[in-house]
């Protein structure tokens, strides 16, 4: 369908696409094309990209332009985590002999180079963060409520002109990755701009233009050219390569503001590198457990430290020249807001979080910020300040001078909305931006891969592949505005299109605002059990509204989610003319000529995250997996009644450069290691997951055959021991006259399995970013 693919040499270890023959003369319908002997030129189509200022909805050549990016992205990624020694992490701290297996042993390297690409990211953050201060409007007036008063405050986004960049002045490739990540969180990257007086540089967007010529169209290597690095070097005093830099980091000592010089990373010696520590045990700067120690006054530093001193600088602005606190000047729907004429300033919600501290907790917040580690040895943390804004909640007198009242009234809604908000910023996150934008880069690294592997930017019909998923955006876009209150997955088709147009801030705002009246936000974090059901929710929606398939994949994921919504449309209507039926003919015929599903758009998931679970989430998981697992088996069905390969559950691919068959992505079934937090650089893990015992466990009841049914039976929903199957609304499906239905035996011994497999399975995942508060 939108896929245009390469097929995978499965005996290449570099995860690069394999080289193949040129472009066979197909018919335009004909999708994806197959290739014949002759080399198309690649290169033509990105010479001739026309990349003026956006108009309201991303092109397709800036789709491309996108593209060159991304794959300059991965290439980076594959250089820095594959390059031996760096950071003094050496791959023959890794002993073959030492595994039971060459899986281990290749998993452990996959790690090694996941943890040398987090320590980098760590300090290209860092980087960014230099560039943020002394690049970028460095004299800009911050924002004060003040502003926030006045009447042309709405107007805020089209105020000044927008910065300009050319070849010359870009700055290094890692730092264009960081702000990229940035911008792919819309509303936090507008908070930030405003609060800090950089709406001009948040009116720029990505200059696609300067991008797109400073990356070689054949190599994709990005060479802005000299200039760019005399600029750059000359305002940051920092070297053009992030691999030049000191592997120390400066900090300040928030007791005595002496220096500290923390190591990135302590994991530079073999005993880091065992089968039970993987590199997860460090105390450098880039990880989780970071520790150090003023040697000037003995102040122990830690990330918790380091969160409690931003709080402290932000409430210092906030004291001294009224600069709200993240995440108070913002609306819920994302907008800056005056308050209501006629309402006293107390009714304001927004601002709540401001008023309280000012209100009496100023003062307390300082004391115990900055007087706690001399009476008990420990530094104060996030948890200490919380502590103390939830006793000013229930102080009746604070509250009535934060709303400004005599009457007594309790805490509404939107005020604890904006205090969380306000909390938000400071959980996992001790850089002065509003977002984590270490864990940031880490998430969209899956997408990058993913853009990698579907290797559309070296398909010859790019920019027809290009132009039809945007036509699929706007009908995401339509989504997203019938139904305000619900949770759309993008495919990764869908996705492209929707990163490329946050890469305009601007045009994405006003283009959010004119279809939904609200500035919508891009959740890179979403724990996978919601997004297995927004995403099967989005599946049906979009086949409900536009009469065509939504997934463009045949994977045994997408096949399963389909399944639930399909299966009985098609066989009551089973006209020719149905376009859904034509499209998942198509969408096979694809596959069986040789595109793999890991060329195929598939359930965007490098937003997932993996939550800490309870014993309610994980019986819950059960159900949904006895369904998703239900409804493969009747996708296996169907496709053997019809001639075709039953959907697989694994594929050959590769991690890092190393061949594994791992399952196909699925929510509660992600394979590939998270990692993030600035400092939280916590690999997780490679190991056998979920999907892999699942089919073990149930493999002899797989292999017994499905009994055949009367026709017209009903295939009853399975109990599940310990699980209330009965919340979980299972839908009842009716078996075609004469098609093989689900022996019920069967069934309830995969579900009985499921609730067994999560009994002894350890679902403690390491989160990428939790927000607690």
């Amino acid at each position: 369908m939108t896929s245009d693919h390469y097929p995978q040499d499965l005996k290449q270890h570099d995860g690069s696409a394999a080289a193949t023959n040129g472009l066979k003369k197909n018919k335009a319908e004909d999708l994806p094309p197959s290739y014949s002997s002759s080399p198309p030129d690649i290169t033509a189509v990105f010479s001739n990209l026309r990349l003026g200022p956006s108009i309201s909805i991303p092109t397709a050549d800036e789709c491309i332009a996108h593209l060159k990016l991304l794959e300059a992205f991965s290439q980076l990624r594959e250089d820095v985590g594959t390059t031996d020694g760096l950071y003094g992490i050496r791959d023959d701290f890794i002993e073959p002999s030492a595994f039971q297996t060459e899986k281990e042993c290749l998993e452990l390297l996959a790690a090694m180079r996941e943890k040398r690409w987090a320590i980098y990211v760590t300090n290209a953050v860092q980087r960014f963060q230099t560039y943020w201060k002394v690049c970028i409007q460095a004299n800009a007036r911050i924002l004060s409520q003040v502003d926030m008063d006045r009447e042309d405050i709405k107007d805020i986004v089209d105020q000044g002109t927008p910065l300009t960049f050319t070849t010359d002045t870009l700055p290094p490739l890692d730092l264009i990755m960081v702000w990229h990540a940035y911008m792919l969180n819309p509303r936090s990257f507008f908070a930030d701009c405003m609060r800090s007086g950089k709406m001009r540089f948040w009116q720029a967007g990505l200059p696609w233009e300067a991008i797109n010529s400073a990356i070689d169209n054949n190599t994709f290597e990005y060479k802005p050219g000299p200039k760019a690095t005399e600029n750059f070097t000359t305002q940051t005093f920092r070297p053009w390569n992030n691999l030049d830099e000191a592997t120390l980091v400066d900090l300040s000592c928030p007791k005595c503001r002496g220096h500290i010089a923390a190591p990135l990373t302590t994991c530079d010696n073999k005993g880091s590198w065992t089968t039970q520590n993987s590199g997860k045990v460090g105390t450098g700067y880039a990880e989780k457990g970071f520790q150090a120690r003023c040697k000037h006054c003995s102040f122990p530093l830690d990330h918790n430290a380091l969160r409690t001193q931003k709080f402290r600088a932000d409430l210092q602005k906030l004291l001294t020249q009224d600069c709200p606190m993240p995440g108070t000047f913002l609306t819920i729907d994302g907008l800056p807001e005056r308050p209501k004429r006629g309402l006293p300033i107390g009714a304001w919600c927004v601002s709540f979080p401001n008023r309280l501290i000012k209100a009496g907790l100023s003062s307390k917040l300082l004391d115990v910020i900055d007087t706690k580690w001399q009476n008990s040895g420990k530094p104060s943390s996030m948890e200490d300040v919380r502590n103390i804004i939830e006793e000013g909640l229930v102080n009746p007198d604070v509250l009535m001078r934060a709303m400004e009242t005599k009457r007594r009234r309790g805490i509404i809604k939107d005020e604890r909305v904006a205090i969380r908000r306000m909390m938000a910023s400071y959980w996992d996150n001790s850089s002065e931006f509003g977002i984590d934008l270490v864990g940031a880069v880490v998430r969209q690294c899956v997408f990058v891969e993913k853009m990698h592997s579907i290797d559309w930017i070296h398909s010859p019909a790019v920019s027809s592949t290009m132009t039809r998923l945007i036509a699929k955006y706007r009908r995401y876009f339509q989504i997203l505005a019938t139904y305000p209150n619900e949770v759309a997955v993008p495919t990764l088709d869908v996705d492209l299109a929707w990163h490329t147009h946050q890469l305009s801030p601007g045009f994405y705002l006003r283009y959010s605002i004119a279809k939904t009246s609200k500035f919508i936000d891009h959740d890179d974090k979403i724990e996978e059990n919601k997004l297995s059901l927004a995403f099967e929710w989005t599946s049906k929606t979009y086949q409900k509204m536009f009469e065509s398939v939504y997934s463009e994949c045949t994977c045994w994921y997408c096949e399963a989610v389909r399944e639930g919504h399909t299966s009985t449309v098609s066989r009551i209507f089973k006209s020719s003319k149905n376009p859904v039926a034509k499209e998942l003919d198509t969408l096979y015929d694809s596959s069986a000529k040789g595109c793999g599903t890991d060329k195929m758009p598939h359930i965007s998931a490098h937003n997932a995250i993996h939550p800490i679970i309870d014993d309610g989430d994980r019986n819950r998981m059960s159900v949904r997996e006895a369904q998703l697992e239900r409804n493969y088996q009747r996708a296996c069905q169907r496709a053997r009644k019809k001639g075709r390969e039953p959907p697989a559950r694994d594929i050959l691919s590769t991690y890092w450069g190393y061949p594994m068959a791992i399952p196909y992505y699925a929510p509660y079934m992600s394979y590939y290691p998270y990692v993030g937090g600035l400092g939280h650089v916590a690999v997780a893990s490679l190991q056998v997951h979920a999907l892999e015992e699942l089919v073990e466990r149930v493999q002899p009841v797989l292999q017994a055959g499905p009994a055949a049914e009367e026709g017209g039976s009903v295939v009853e929903a399975a109990e599940v021991e310990e699980v209330d199957v009965a919340a979980a609304e299972v839908e009842v499906d009716v078996v075609e006259e004469g098609e093989e239905g689900v022996d019920a035996e069967a069934e309830d011994e995969i579900c009985k399995a499921l609730a067994y497999l999560h009994s002894d399975t350890d679902f403690s995942w390491t989160p990428c970013m939790q927000g607690s508060y």
